[in-house]
């Protein structure tokens, strides 16, 4: 009986929290992106010298077109694009990620969904990062739903050279034409060369394989586009090959600019607002984060100490697995704030959408409480931009004393090989399907 009362609160609380969002959006993030590029400064995403801190949409379909749709049942037209992008912008976001695989853009030969893309986010003030391919396999030229970790040889090492599947172009040219094609649109915040790279691959040092990929291909970016940033495209919260010490290796390499982690549940919490901190959000010693499991919580603290900007690039809820609606925005309520205030520069939900094709789609048009979230969390950006507090988290550190409960650091080399790889004894080779 109560839940008309409390949808109608819902509606009208997000709607004054949007209009003060706009009124303060010249503050940070908010003002139509300019000839500005996005930019980094230590651990702090910037744009004219100003911090730049993001919440906002996966809109993963959104480059659609003739050529492609990875869904064509809810495939935008020009009308609802401009709809979602708008929506969006209502509820205080200012970044929206989509996918630039292969098949949207005819292996980098017709930019035509891009460029629609970029002027619809254009028109409405957003910036966006685009991802250039999918880790899970999916909506790109390999076979469909079979992770790049499991193609025919190694495509981490020597498959991202040559064309996959049914591309005309490898993964690394491709990427370079990309880069190439839009070095000069500040729309674009930077490039994710992955979506959920991924992989028990390891070289004979010991290393996850993603290391030498993220190397070669940041440089391969750079050479085409020197004006975006870079990043690789992982999960990084207990998946394989990026996590803990692996994490630390990958977004350790020359030429990668900020960290990008994944929020989900089947490695994490749904109901942990940081998974692998401390309940009051205090993030864990670095130094104790080698397990090639460790949580999110550690990819934040180890992001700190490489001086990386971090961003969750997708955090996904399914209403019906958490409670409901309401109990899912309460949920994201506590996440944002936990990424927040552990130094993140952005937080993009999973996922916006015109029909709920996952289970875990908020839609455009829709009552959905977590859009009054979203605009929450971006008027709280604007007041921490406008000078009252930086709202950054703890790291817990060892003590450094002897004596009683004292915890000596570990002088203990970190393990190479099989010992590395059998950290992994026992984990789920991949996450649920969305």
């Amino acid at each position: 009986m109560a839940e008309g009362p409390r949808r109608l609160a819902t509606t009208v609380t997000s709607a004054l929290v949007a209009a003060v969002v706009g009124l303060l959006g010249g503050l940070v993030g908010c003002s139509p992106p300019t000839e500005a590029f996005v930019t980094r400064s230590g651990t702090t995403l910037q744009v004219d010298g100003a911090p730049f801190r993001f919440v906002g949409f996966n809109l993963y379909d959104a480059a659609a077109s003739d050529l492609y749709s990875c869904s064509p049942s809810t495939r935008l037209d020009d009308a609802a694009l401009d709809e979602a992008m708008r929506s969006v912008a209502d509820a205080g976001g200012t970044v929206v990620r989509f996918w630039v695989f292969q098949p949207y853009t005819a292996g980098g030969t017709d930019f035509s969904g891009v460029d629609r893309v970029l002027d619809a986010a254009r028109a409405h003030g957003l910036r966006v990062l685009p991802v250039l391919e999918d880790g899970q396999g999916n909506c790109s030229t390999g076979e469909p739903a079979v992770p790049l970790r499991m193609a025919g040889v190694d495509w981490y090492s020597e498959g991202y050279r040559v064309p996959y599947g049914t591309a005309t172009v490898s993964y690394r040219d491709y990427a370079a034409t990309v880069a190439r094609h839009y070095r000069d649109d500040p729309t674009i915040i930077g490039w994710s060369l992955l979506n959920e790279g991924e992989t028990y691959a390891r070289t004979a040092d010991g290393r996850s394989v993603l290391v030498g990929f993220a190397r070669d291909m940041a440089a391969v970016v750079r050479a085409a586009d020197p004006h975006h940033l870079v990043t690789v495209g992982t999960q990084s919260n207990g998946a394989p090959g990026t996590s803990g010490a692996d994490f630390r290796d990958v977004y350790g390499v020359d030429g990668v600019d900020f960290a990008e982690v994944h929020d989900w549940g089947f490695y994490g919490s749904d109901d942990e607002a940081m998974p692998g901190a401390d309940a009051d959000g205090t993030l864990p010693d670095p130094d104790d984060c080698d397990a090639l499991d460790a949580e999110i919580g550690c990819s934040f603290a180890i992001a700190q100490q490489l001086g990386l900007p971090i961003v969750v690039g997708e955090a996904g809820l399914d209403p019906a697995k958490v409670g409901g609606e309401e109990r899912r925005a309460g949920l994201f309520r506590g996440k944002i704030a936990a990424a927040f205030a552990a130094g993140a520069s952005g937080y993009l939900l999973w996922q916006l959408n015109v029909q709920d094709t996952d289970g875990y789609g908020v839609l455009v048009g829709s009552d959905d409480p977590v859009f009054a979230v979203l605009a929450d969390a971006a008027a709280g950006l604007h007041a921490t931009a406008a000078g009252r507090g930086t709202g950054r988290r703890a790291v817990r550190r060892r003590r450094r004393v002897s004596g009683p409960g004292a915890r000596p650091r570990s002088t203990a080399a970190r393990p190479a090989g099989a010992a590395r790889a059998a950290g992994w004894a026992g984990r789920p080779r991949s996450r649920a399907a969305r």
